[in-house]
């Protein structure tokens, strides 16, 4: 009994202490703890774990053009290459996540764990997220266009006016690559159009020839919905042959690259069959290209990812993406599709984590490590003594 009343006697006068920092934040003499760019999976990632770890929501400021999930709301009816208990595992293991209105997510539980779905699955839980997190954090919508390091803090162009920040995250996401064919532009269709069936059947007819340039998920994905549209002839130009996720026993091959449910089915009994005739698939050399492309009346370029522009960072030293640990330059990390996490598999091949699984366990790794470089230290003491004795005084009362 003398052991819990003093813990909570230990309690009280650590949250008396916490809230004496808390009135501190206040008297700051920058806006904002963190300043998060970009409202896609990543950027939703990077605040739920901020916030799992304690972090102040009103020290958290949220920067994004539309908060519609970046990209990935253009691709809502696209197959998707991910089991859906991958998503719901996403979901469950940030506590953050949990104070969510479930309606969308309950839907995605009730889904075979098993199988792909539409990526419509997932978007929509990620809008209800985005909502929640809207209301806790601060708001502003807007695009930077500059980044500023001085005096130890980072000034960041928003909408016209500046913003002072101790970190910066970009999560900043990316656009599809295209190749420099630039006297063939008017031929192209945008990968963010062709990968929604509805939009494709407007975009092309019978009488096209059309070219798909790549070989992955997308590319797969594009011929399949092409195929099923129906047009004259497809020229589909590859640089690797087709590659499905391989068991290996504790890790999986291709786990990254390999293409999964509808689009692997399709590769696997009707492509690879040679059972849509109307297809050719050709080497994606110079030579080829510079051949085909001029008789083709329409080009999709599915070659992969480029990140999105920025404005030019001004700071005293050079910055390099430290794929390992999401450090950019002082106080300013990167996460997501823009800036991956790189690993080498166990045949030495190196990867790139783009997937939301991914982002959440990059995130919970890395985030942790720039809260500990970087603040107070008096306070972050107090706070995980609070969490300790709280969880001790927990043990004694069971």
């Amino acid at each position: 009994m003398r052991r819990i009343i003093l813990l909570l006697c230990i309690v009280n006068v650590l949250n008396a202490n916490i809230k004496q920092e808390d009135e501190f934040e206040k008297l700051k003499k920058y806006d904002t703890d963190w300043l998060i760019v970009g409202a896609g999976p990543a950027g939703i990632t990077t605040i739920g774990v901020l916030l799992d770890l304690g972090t102040l929501p009103k020290r958290i400021t949220w920067v994004d053009p539309e908060f519609n999930i970046g990209r990935l709301s253009n691709y809502k009816n696209v197959d998707a290459n991910t089991k859906n208990k991958k998503f719901v595992t996403f979901l469950e293991h940030c506590k953050t996540f949990q104070d969510v209105v479930p309606e969308h997510i309950e839907k995605l539980k009730k889904l075979d764990p098993e199988k792909e779905d539409v990526l419509i699955s997932i978007v929509k839980p990620l809008e209800e997220i985005t909502k929640s997190l809207m209301n806790k954090v601060n708001v502003i919508k807007g695009k930077i266009d500059s980044l500023d390091f001085e005096n130890n803090l980072w000034h960041v162009g928003v909408n016209g006016k500046y913003i002072s920040a101790d970190h910066v995250v970009l999560a900043t996401g990316s656009y599809p690559k295209r190749l420099p064919y630039d006297q063939y532009k008017e031929k192209e269709i945008s990968l963010d159009l062709a990968l929604d069936k509805e939009n494709l059947k407007q975009l092309v007819n019978k009488e096209d020839i059309v070219a798909v340039v790549g070989s992955a998920h997308s590319a797969i994905l594009l011929l399949k919905y092409i195929t099923e549209v129906g047009v004259k002839k497809i020229y589909n130009f590859y640089n690797k042959p087709i590659q499905y996720p391989i068991d290996m026993g504790n890790w999986t091959l291709y786990d990254e690259v390999g293409i999964l449910g509808a689009a692997a089915y399709w590769a696997q009994n009707v492509l690879e069959k040679g059972l849509a005739s109307h297809i050719e698939r050709v080497l994606s050399s110079k030579e080829n290209l510079d051949k085909i492309l001029p008789i083709c009346t329409k080009i999709i370029y599915a070659i992969g990812f480029e990140k999105n522009k920025l404005p030019e960072i001004k700071e005293n030293k050079n910055l390099e993406y430290n794929a390992s640990n999401g450090v950019i330059g002082t106080k300013l990390f990167g996460i997501g599709i823009a800036f991956p996490e790189k690993y080498v598999n166990s045949v030495g091949t190196d990867i790139y984590k783009i997937g939301l699984p991914g982002f959440l366990e990059y995130a919970q790794r890395v985030v942790p490590t720039w809260i500990k470089k970087n603040n107070l230290l008096g306070y972050d003491k107090q706070k995980e003594m609070l969490k300790t004795f709280a969880e001790l005084f927990t043990i004694e009362i069971l």
